[in-house]
């Protein structure tokens, strides 16, 4: 558990130091996001990445929880890709793993911003 994060951690400073210098590594993106859950009293979010190769976008990230009961927990991990078709429309496919890293769901569906 240790070293998965410690190896994301090291993934993420090394793209952001390579986007600042330019280059083929300045097309990777590195974010993250965090949220409560009022209703399940947790903390979660995920990390992951966005590579852009011409008008394909992949993101892969790593999903975990905490809650004041439990230690950070990694509960899975996913991989989108995106495509626009126009300023506001994109076409997506999401591959989805479990906490195992083994397979869960694939979606496809389009998505729409204003």
């Amino acid at each position: 558990m240790k070293n998965l994060i410690f190896a994301s951690v090291i993934v993420v400073l090394s793209a952001v130091s390579a986007q600042a210098e330019g280059g083929l590594m300045s097309l990777i993106k590195p974010d993250a996001s965090l949220q409560y859950g009022f209703k399940t009293k947790k903390w979660s979010g995920d990390m992951g990445a966005t590579a852009t190769l011409g008008r394909v976008s992949i993101r892969p990230a790593l999903d975990w929880s905490y809650s004041s009961s439990t230690s950070i927990g990694i509960d899975g991990a996913s991989v989108k890709s995106t495509m626009p078709f126009g300023s506001k429309l994109s076409a997506f496919s999401k591959l989805s793993l479990d906490g195992s890293f083994k397979y869960d769901d694939l979606s496809v569906g389009i998505q729409l911003s204003f």
